[in-house]
C-alpha cells in the first residue's frame, strides 16, 4: 500500500513547483518566465532521483530496455530530437502516463496491459513527448501559480503518511484532495494541451512508421471502459487527460489523412506485455488460470508461451518452464529473452550447465546490454567468486555506458560484497547515494571508509578524490536533516 501511493504521490500527483517562485528574467518566452530550460532539466534530475530512491522505477532489464528504445525511436521524429529523456516504467496497477519537466516520461505497467498493440501504447508516449516538446507544463504552472504551494504541501504530507503509518485511509485522502484540487484549477487551461499533444503526437507516430491511429484507438478504448483503479480509487488516465468525443473524433479524422505506408511494431511488444502480466501480478490475478485455459490461437502464440514459461520460473517449476521454452518458436528480436529464461531455469537445475550456457549467451551476444545486465544478475547468485567476477565485469560495461543510473551501482555494490571486496562496494554504495542528490550520506560512507588503515595509495587516492567531488554538493536542507536526525531524543 505504501509503494503504490509513494508512486503515486511522486509521479502522478506531483507537479514541478518547488522552483515557481524563483523570478526569472522574461527571456521572451510565456514560459521561459516561469521556468528555464535549465530549472527544467533541474526538475528532471530531481524527480528521476527521487523516484530511484523510493524504488519507483522499474528496473527489470527487459522491461526498461524496451521502453527506452521504443520512447527514443518516437523522440527521434518529434518536434524536439535533440531533447534528453527519461523514459521510466512504474510498476502499479494503475492505468495512466504523465510527462514533467526537463524530458522525464513515466508509464504504468497497467496502462502497458492496457494496450492492445504496440502503436496504442506509442500514441501514448507520442503524446507526453508532445508535451514536454510544446512546454506545457512550464504553460500550467504560469497559469496555476498560485495553487502550487497548497499542492506541494499536500504532497508532503500525503507522501510523509504513507511513510510514516501503517494505516493507508489519510494519504488515500489528502491524495484525492490534492489531485481534486489540482484537476479542477487545471482542467479549462490543459483541454487546449490535449489537443495540441494530440495532433503533434499523431505526426510523430507516423513519421516514426508506427500507426496513428493508435492513439486515437487507445482513447476511444478508455472512454468505453471509463474506470477507476478498484484497489485504490485514485484516478486515472481519464481523471488528469480529460477526454470528449469531440477530442478523439479529431484524432482518428487526424490520423486517416496521412498517405498509406507500412507500420513497423516490434515483435518484443507482445514479449514485455506478457513479462509484465506476470512480474506485476499478485496471488489474486488468477494467472494460473489464464495460463493454462487459453484458445488454442493463444496457446500457439510465442509470447504467450514466454510468459506461460516465465510463470512457471516464478513458481519453481523449472523443468516445466524448460519444456514451455522449447515450444517457443519466434524471430531473432525476441529470441534474446527466451535465451535469458532458459539460462534462468538451467542455472537453478543445474549450476555448472547454467554457467556454461551464459558463457555461450556472452559469446554470442558480447556487446547486448541485456544479456550483459541479466546474465550478472543470474552470476550473482552463484557462490564462485570467478563467476561473480564475470558479473562484476559485465556491470561496470553498463556503468560506464550509463554513469548517471544509481540501479548499476546498487548491482556492484552487491556483487562487490558478494565478491568480499568491501571497500569496493562501499565507493559503490557512494557513488549511487550520489547519484540520488544524497551526497551528505555519500561522504559519510566514504569518511568511515577512509579510516580503514589497510587501504592502498590507489585506494586512498579514489576516495580522497570521490570526497572532494561530492562534499561542496552538499546541501544545507542536508546538513538540516542529519542535525534533525542527531538531536538528542531522536
Amino acid at each position: 500500500m505504501k509503494f503504490v501511493l509513494i508512486i503515486y504521490l511522486f509521479v502522478s500527483l506531483w507537479q514541478p513547483v518547488a522552483y515557481a517562485q524563483i523570478k526569472l528574467p522574461d527571456l521572451g518566452n510565456p514560459s521561459d518566465a516561469v521556468m528555464s530550460e535549465d530549472d527544467e532539466a533541474r526538475y528532471r534530475k530531481e524527480i528521476r532521483q527521487q523516484m530511484y530512491a523510493y524504488q519507483m522505477v522499474m528496473t527489470d532489464a527487459v522491461v526498461a530496455s524496451y521502453i527506452y528504445h521504443l520512447g527514443y525511436r518516437l523522440a527521434a521524429h518529434s518536434d524536439k530530437p535533440t531533447q534528453a529523456y527519461d523514459f521510466f516504467v512504474v510498476p502499479a496497477d494503475v492505468i495512466n502516463a504523465s510527462a514533467y519537466p526537463g524530458g522525464l516520461i513515466v508509464v504504468y505497467s497497467g496502462l502497458i496491459l492496457e494496450t492492445a498493440n504496440e502503436s496504442e501504447l506509442a500514441g501514448v508516449l507520442a503524446h507526453e513527448i508532445a508535451h514536454v516538446s510544446q512546454r506545457h507544463i512550464s504553460r500550467m504552472i504560469a497559469k496555476q501559480q498560485k495553487a502550487t504551494i497548497p499542492i506541494l504541501l499536500g504532497m508532503l504530507a500525503a507522501a510523509a503518511a504513507a511513510s510514516s503509518s501503517s494505516s493507508g485511509d489519510a494519504p488515500i485522502a489528502i491524495a484525492s484532495t490534492m489531485s481534486g484540487l489540482q484537476q479542477q484549477l487545471a482542467i479549462n487551461f490543459t483541454r487546449y494541451h490535449e489537443y495540441e499533444a494530440d495532433r503533434v503526437g499523431i505526426n510523430t507516430l507516423y513519421k516514426a512508421d508506427l500507426n496513428p491511429e493508435g492513439m486515437a484507438g487507445f482513447f476511444a478504448k478508455l472512454m468505453t471502459k471509463n474506470r477507476v483503479d478498484p484497489r485504490y480509487q485514485l484516478p486515472e488516465y481519464l481523471r488528469t487527460h480529460p477526454l470528449s468525443v469531440n477530442r478523439v473524433t479529431e484524432a482518428k479524422n487526424r490520423s486517416k489523412n496521412f498517405a498509406p505506408k507500412v507500420y513497423k511494431e516490434s515483435s518484443m511488444y507482445d514479449f514485455v506485455k506478457e513479462r509484465l502480466r506476470v512480474l506485476t501480478a499478485n496471488e489474486f490475478d488468477g494467472l494460473e488460470a489464464y495460463y493454462n485455459n487459453q484458445s488454442e490461437s493463444k496457446v500457439n502464440s510465442a509470447a504467450f508461451l514466454y510468459g506461460r514459461a516465465l510463470h512457471q520460473y516464478q513458481h519453481n517449476k523449472f523443468a516445466a518452464s524448460l519444456n514451455t521454452i522449447e515450444k517457443i518458436n519466434t524471430d531473432a528480436e525476441t529470441m534474446v529473452v527466451v535465451k535469458l529464461l532458459k539460462a534462468q531455469n538451467l542455472s537453478r537445475m543445474d549450476g555448472k550447465q547454467g554457467q556454461t550456457f551464459i558463457k555461450q549467451l556472452l559469446t554470442q551476444y558480447p556487446e547486448n546490454n541485456l544479456v550483459l545486465e541479466e546474465t550478472a544478475q543470474i552470476m550473482m547468485q552463484s557462490d564462485d567468486l570467478e563467476v561473480i567476477d564475470q558479473a562484476i565485469r559485465n556491470i561496470r560495461k553498463l556503468s560506464y555506458q550509463y554513469p548517471e543510473n544509481p540501479h548499476y551501482q546498487d548491482m556492484l555494490a552487491i556483487a562487490y560484497y558478494k565478491a568480499m571486496k568491501p571497500i569496493d562496494a562501499a565507493q559503490a554504495m557512494a557513488r549511487r547515494a550520489h547519484l540520488l542528490g544524497q551526497n551528505y550520506q555519500a561522504v559519510r560512507i566514504l569518511k568511515n571508509l577512509r579510516k580503514n588503515e589497510n587501504l592502498d595509495f590507489y585506494q586512498t587516492a579514489k576516495i580522497d578524490a570521490q570526497v572532494v567531488e561530492y562534499e561542496p554538493l552538499i546541501t544545507d536542507d542536508e546538513h538540516n536533516r542529519e542535525r534533525d536526525r542527531n538531536r538528542p531524543g531522536r
